[in-house]
């Protein structure tokens, strides 16, 4: 708190001061029965200012020393109102006001977060028994032979979309809890990619889009493997969408002093350039979504870049409109 500042919020009490000691003194010198020296007026006069210098600066000191206090609580981390001893009544007042602010603040918190746990454990639950169903579903479609095999394959991917949806709320809901859910390991990539190609199958098979290997089988990397499972399916599912029939998804690695890249490419439709810094919004889903996938949510690439953060893994993307995307998961080198 500057002096200069605590002078123009004392301005009321220093006018009255001075409008108050004039008037005392006009008063003794006007009347003549009394018999005051000037000399003694000048004492007087005098006396009063020190004392009131005085006053001013205990007064600043106190003040400017509950205000530093008040900014230090201020800037501390923990924003709990722990006050200050209450430099006048109102201070106490205002710190009453605040303490009950602060318990209605705190109360509303509490029952917020009661309510998200809640619906984050129904979601988990709904996630666990539907994909049941679909599971049994898909083994129903194994043993069955349809004179209409492509019927079977088309039932196969509407049930592998039901299912990477479901995956999403199940993986969008534990995000926030990330930290008690994921072991670190020496992961072999290779192995997690050729499960994700896998899983989609179908529709690599249905497209007739090729799928080239370069990647090492020994390339290990430090990070969690099913929450990885998850971003590279994110990214090949997306992949895959916008890739047309007879096209190419590549794997293949790079190793530098510090870190491991993987990287996807497609030769699929691209990105263009007023998209490509926002594909990991929320619920973003560009011109391609609009334009060539109007089912597209926008979460997936969300959750790929919002996952690999947590995992200390970095998400990038580079792509030509037209010519295809290439998407970059860098995977640290740590000592020993």
């Amino acid at each position: 708190m500057s002096f200069f500042r605590y002078l123009k919020e004392s301005l009321r009490f220093l006018v009255f001061y001075v409008i108050l000691l004039s008037f005392i003194l006009l008063s003794i010198y006007v009347d003549r029965s009394n018999k005051v020296l000037t000399s003694n007026l000048v004492y007087m006069i005098t006396v009063s200012i020190v004392m009131l210098m005085f006053f001013i600066l205990y007064d600043y000191t106190v003040k400017n020393k509950n205000v530093k206090n008040l900014k230090e609580a201020q800037k501390s981390e923990d924003k709990t109102p722990i006050f200050t001893e209450a430099f006048e009544y109102k201070d106490e007042i205002y710190q009453l006001i605040i303490s009950d602010l602060y318990n209605e603040y705190v109360e509303s918190l509490r029952n917020i977060e009661d309510s998200f746990s809640e619906n984050s454990e129904f979601i988990i639950s709904w996630v666990h028994e539907i994909k049941t169903p679909i599971t049994t579903a898909k083994l129903i479609l194994d043993t069955m032979n349809f004179q209409e095999q492509q019927t079977v394959i088309s039932l196969k991917e509407e049930l592998a979309k039901i299912d990477d949806h479901v995956e999403k709320v199940l993986y969008y809901s534990r995000s926030n809890d990330f930290s008690k859910d994921y072991v670190i390991s020496e992961t072999i990539i290779n192995n997690v990619v050729k499960e994700s190609v896998k899983k989609h199958s179908i529709i690599f098979i249905r497209k007739h889009i090729s799928f080239l290997n370069k990647i090492d089988d020994k390339l290990t990397a430090d990070t969690d493997k099913k929450w990885l499972a998850f971003i590279i399916d994110q990214i090949v599912s997306n992949a895959l969408k916008y890739t047309k029939e007879g096209g190419k998804i590549s794997f293949y690695t790079t190793k530098n002093y510090n870190e491991i890249v993987l990287t996807i490419e497609d030769n699929g439709i691209g990105i263009s350039r007023e998209d490509i810094d926002r594909i990991f919004s929320k619920s973003f889903t560009g011109n391609n979504g609009r334009d060539n996938n109007i089912k597209a949510t926008g979460m997936g690439l969300y959750l790929a870049k919002k996952l690999s953060t947590k995992l200390g893994h970095r998400l990038t993307v580079e792509s030509e409109y037209g010519k295809g995307t290439k998407f970059h998961i860098y995977f640290p080198l740590y000592g020993d």
